[in-house]
């Protein structure tokens, strides 16, 4: 049995992604020259395109401290506060312009 994937959950997850990673003040080519993956598939993770990978994302926590509850589930507790002040201010800048975040 498939999960059925909301493109609204997609578009959310790419949207925490992205608030994280500029919060972290990298570009999407130092991220990926991290993780080892190409540009096409972050920006489609970011874009809402596709559910990023667990195990990338479980290498994207350990270096850079973004917990999965963030990225998957739209819960910052589990960030450093100074990287949660970050990304929530980011979110709340985004969700003025219409971006939906959960």
């Amino acid at each position: 049995m498939h999960a059925i994937r909301d493109t609204n959950q997609l578009i959310a997850v790419g949207a925490r992604l992205r608030a994280a990673r500029e919060a972290i003040g990298c570009r999407q080519k130092a991220i990926c020259f991290a993780l080892n993956i190409g540009i096409t598939t972050w920006n489609n993770w970011e874009n809402g395109k596709r559910l990023p990978d667990p195990l990338v994302m479980a290498r994207f926590q350990a270096k850079f401290r973004v917990s999965l509850d963030w990225i998957y589930a739209g819960d910052p507790s589990m960030l450093p506060y100074a990287l949660a002040e970050k990304v929530l201010a980011l979110v709340d800048k985004r969700m003025s312009h219409d971006v939906v975040i959960k």
